[in-house]
């Protein structure tokens, strides 16, 4: 008898401009997507200029998802750079390890697509 055991998985997807997040996959702790709601608002390029009524991580169906639009925010190269890090430092905490990314620009559209890749053992 062959026992394949099988290794949880997350994606997370990054969608700019506005910074969309998505996260698919294995369940997060609360406490992850708590911090995340938080830190993500302040490493925009327009972090000064938030809006008090920040939105929040929204647990979604079909297939359950958690996303999040930084709706009137803006992400250049560092902001992106940032948004990245806090993703993955957030993840590492909670024993995700990140083993790849994906990017792909859309020039027609004037979008960017960044996928990060999470495996936990």
């Amino acid at each position: 008898i062959f026992f394949r055991a099988t290794m949880p998985n997350l994606i997370v997807s990054c969608v700019f401009n506005p910074p969309q997040i998505t996260v698919m996959g294995h369940t997060l702790q609360e406490a992850t997507i708590k911090k995340l709601d938080v830190k993500l608002h302040q490493v925009t390029t327009t972090a000064t200029s938030a809006r008090g009524d920040s939105q929040k991580f929204e647990l979604r169906s079909n297939p359950p998802h958690w996303y999040l639009c930084l709706d009137g925010q803006y992400c250049d190269q560092l902001g992106r750079s940032m948004i990245f890090m806090t993703i993955i430092e957030a993840l590492e905490a909670e024993g995700w390890k990140m083993k790849g990314s994906n990017a792909i620009t859309n020039e027609e559209l004037m979008v960017d697509n960044t996928k990060l890749f999470f495996v936990r053992d």
